[in-house]
């Protein structure tokens, strides 16, 4: 008789148990649903600093790589300072059919320089001194519209090598 009662307590023990976690994991559900989830993206941000040194320094190599560089030959004279130059705006155009077209060349930075025939011309030409020029060019119709350029031209030195020994030492008096 004592089996029976067990076996009877222990068989409602156990719905009730089960009732109990059904209820327990349906109120679980619910409120996940409600729950608001915190993401942390554990990447670690760029420093604005940073960001900011990165940007100027590609800013730099953009401008080094738009300057036009200009290798002058080895010409064996050592008086040689300057080096012929020529700017040529001849292509430029007006897409106003008709209109005329201005030119006024300015330099901006750079040893002195002074051009040839003048500075209103499509095609100007300088003596330059090795170095780093910036020149501006404005092109401009009869209506007052115009267009600004400016180009960096760098004159590189011209190359020399230093001369190469080649010394024996011999025993001997060939010399007198």
């Amino acid at each position: 008789m004592m089996s029976k009662e067990i076996s009877i307590f222990l068989i409602l023990f156990t719905a009730v148990l089960l009732f109990g976690w059904r209820s327990f994991e349906n109120r679980m559900k619910e409120e996940a649903k409600f729950e608001t989830k915190v993401v942390v993206d554990s990447t670690p941000k760029p420093d604005s600093e940073k960001i900011k040194k990165q940007r100027k320094l590609e800013q730099l190599v953009v401008a080094e790589k738009a300057k036009i560089k200009v290798m002058v030959e080895h010409d064996n004279n050592p008086a040689t300072s300057t080096y012929p130059m020529i700017l040529d705006a001849s292509g430029s155009f007006d897409p106003d059919m008709g209109d005329n077209i201005h030119f006024k060349w300015r330099k901006i930075s750079g040893p002195p320089v002074i051009f040839r025939p003048n500075d209103k011309s499509e095609k100007v030409s300088f003596m330059g001194l090795p170095g780093e020029y910036e020149f501006e060019l404005t092109v401009s119709d009869d209506y007052e519209a115009k267009t600004i350029v400016r180009k960096t031209v760098v004159i590189e030195p011209e190359p020399n090598v230093s001369p190469i020994i080649d010394m024996k030492v011999k025993q001997g008096s060939e010399l007198k």
